[in-house]
């Protein structure tokens, strides 16, 4: 399996160790040269069992930057990507049986900042468009 182990937080609001690593998570490179670094997992290789993370690259002997492998075993998950239903639900499942305990009210307080965060970027949006015109109607 293609699974990291999982931060400390993630660890205690899910109950579960490792998981399988899935584009899009957010990930810290734990061994090797690259150690530290923070990135988005760019790419899956399934059948090399290993995973490009956004920022770990090699510069070729042509100058070009390719893509550095690592394997899963050495990151560490940070933030999970939730977009995919079907892997939330069953995170959730598992999280609940081993927990005990309904985890969607913090989810939905996520959501509900997130949805704020829209209307708000929206409301300025508007705002800019108003100006322009403004600005336009003077001319």
């Amino acid at each position: 399996m293609m699974k990291s182990h999982l931060s400390e937080g993630l660890y205690e609001k899910y109950g579960m160790r490792n998981l399988v690593v899935h584009k899009g998570d957010i990930v810290r490179v734990m061994r090797g040269k690259y150690r530290g670094h923070e990135g988005k997992v760019v790419e899956v290789n399934l059948k090399n069992m290993k995973i490009a993370v956004e920022g770990v690259t090699v510069r070729r002997t042509d100058n070009k930057s390719v893509q550095l492998w690592l394997d899963p075993s050495n990151v560490e998950i940070l933030k999970l990507d939730l977009s995919d239903p079907k892997r939330k639900d069953k995170i959730h499942r598992i999280a609940e049986a081993r927990r005990g305990e309904i985890i969607e009210e913090e989810e939905m307080e996520v959501e509900e900042e997130e949805e704020e965060e829209a209307e708000e970027s929206e409301h300025e949006e508007e705002e800019v468009e108003v100006q322009e015109e403004e600005v336009s109607d003077d001319e």
